[in-house]
């Protein structure tokens, strides 16, 4: 049953409902996230990802999660995709031979602009027409993608052709897979507009005959034994929506979490404001206006939502997705994110009412800075500085000490195993719990470090530096700059401060 939309609280009054006319038609051109606690301690910050899924992630970079990795794609259920999704980008690709009958791209884009018209114009009618009808699950779900669309306040919305596979035909049937790329901006939270991957499915059924489409599914990629969606599913694609929106905050609740949507609005609004707040005295402009917030109540759902790898991979509470722009002359940059959090994590059944919003704005940290980030070929930013900012950030004005705040990282300096140097990426995703939650919380102490050395200005300029720059000469001249030392000396001097404030 659809749920009906709620436009609730100080921001509801002025927001648009739903899609606007004034739509452009069409367009042309997860940093690792705080982990689930253990519902004894809620704090923890254990963390668990295993190798092979580093190396899968470093291999390709088709969606970038904060705070499970800092590039590469999520990924759909592993699965064999021959047939599943049709061709699949990266192998022997089947195409119609050139003497051949061929499904023309510019056919397939008029087909594509008539859904934009029709979602633009709020059209259930003209929105189906051009899908098989003999398909009734296809129909079914692109008419709760189509009210779903409707619940969303988009600046920008449509369909566009990027490729079309015309398959060889053995009768007069001709079937062409379509990479599709839905281009679309939500209000109030992207600073540009971005897309999301995917196949049509198409067919006409002889000469003359209109085309039609027969499967709707992600845009795949293949590699590492996995198939990929391109930021695929959305959760509009996923179930009936309930959105309540808040003058910084988008909520995308399924009916699992509905019931929870508004006070969850609430308490995301409270810590987009105090992120928000906190950044704009003295923090560079361009970052997030706002944040989508996808609360989800079942794991299988938290990793396969914007093509995040289905099966559990860590236990994380709350996972970022960065979602590239469309734009060619933004090549390399990112134009919004979708923070998707597990409502049966211990942050939001901890008695300890603060647990939530350290969440929220540890997620929001990421989202925040994301417009910020260059992608650059073959180099991430550290995770220590992604980690370290959004930790900082999230926990902001608050005194560590007298807290179990830095539990993890007094345990693990009272085993000797602190080195002395700034975490590496592996130590952050290392499987031991002990070792990743302290790695998170020394990372905190580098940024509060540069924070008592430079002030809150230096941290800001460090953070943007570096997300612009990841190279490792960039970065160590960030720290010179921030720190007035080179990156040995500022390495001892935390080092020290780390001593100074956890032996006991």
């Amino acid at each position: 049953m659809t749920q009906p939309t709620h436009d609730t609280g100080d921001a509801a009054d002025d927001a648009p409902s739903g899609i606007s006319a004034a739509a452009v038609d069409r367009v042309d051109g997860t940093d690792k996230a705080i982990p689930e606690a253990a519902p004894a301690r809620p704090r923890s910050v254990a963390r668990r990802l295993a190798a092979p899924l580093i190396a899968l992630l470093l291999a390709l970079t088709a969606l970038i999660v904060f705070g499970v990795t800092l590039s590469g794609p999520g990924s759909a259920k592993p699965r064999n995709t021959d047939g599943a999704f049709g061709p699949r980008p990266g192998t022997a690709t089947p195409v119609a031979p050139a003497h051949g009958p061929a499904i023309a791209t510019a056919d397939i884009q008029t087909l594509a602009d008539r859904r934009t018209k029709a979602l633009i114009g709020r059209d259930e009618q003209a929105f189906t027409a051009d899908l098989d009808p003999d398909i009734p699950d296809l129909v079914a779900g692109q008419l709760r993608l189509f009210a779903n669309l409707g619940r969303v306040s988009f600046d920008q919305v449509g369909y566009r052709v990027e490729t079309v596979q015309t398959m060889p035909a053995t009768d007069e049937r001709i079937t062409a897979y379509v990479d599709i790329s839905f281009d679309h901006r939500i209000s109030t939270a992207d600073t540009a507009t971005v897309g999301e991957g995917y196949r049509w499915t198409v067919v006409r059924a002889g000469p003359g005959a209109p085309l039609l489409i027969s499967a709707v599914d992600g845009t795949p990629y293949d590699g590492a034994g996995y198939a990929y969606a391109r930021d695929y599913p959305a959760p509009w694609d996923h179930a009936d929506l309930t959105v309540v929106r808040r003058a910084h905050v988008v909520v995308l609740a399924d009916p699992a979490t509905s019931a929870g949507a508004d006070r969850l609005a609430d308490d995301a609004e409270e810590a987009a404001r105090a992120d928000i707040e906190t950044w704009a005295d003295g923090g560079p402009p361009g970052t997030a206006p706002g944040f989508v917030i996808v609360p989800v109540a079942d794991r299988d759902t938290f990793y396969r939502l914007y093509g995040g790898r289905t099966g559990e991979h860590g236990e994380e509470s709350g996972l970022t997705y960065a979602l590239r722009t469309i734009d060619p002359a933004g090549k390399g940059r990112f134009g919004g994110s979708r923070i998707v959090l597990d409502t049966t994590s211990g942050w939001f059944t901890s008695p300890n009412p603060q647990r939530l919003g350290e969440l929220l704005r540890h997620e929001m940290a990421h989202a925040l800075v994301t417009p910020l980030r260059n992608e650059v070929p073959n180099q991430d930013q550290p995770v220590w500085v992604v980690e370290g900012f959004a930790d900082w950030l999230a926990l902001r004005g608050r005194s560590l000490l007298g807290t179990d705040e830095l539990y993890e990282a007094r345990t693990y300096l009272a085993a000797n195993r602190f080195t002395g140097k700034l975490p590496t990426d592996n130590e952050l995703y290392q499987a031991d719990t002990v070792g990743n939650a302290a790695a998170y919380e020394l990372a905190h102490l580098a940024i509060r470090r540069i924070e008592e050395i430079g002030g809150t200005l230096a941290v800001y300029g460090f953070v943007t530096a570096v997300y612009a720059d990841p190279a490792p000469a960039a970065v160590d001249a960030a720290i010179g700059k921030a720190t007035g030392m080179p990156r040995a000396r500022f390495e001892t001097d935390w080092a020290a401060r780390v001593h100074a404030l956890l032996d006991a």
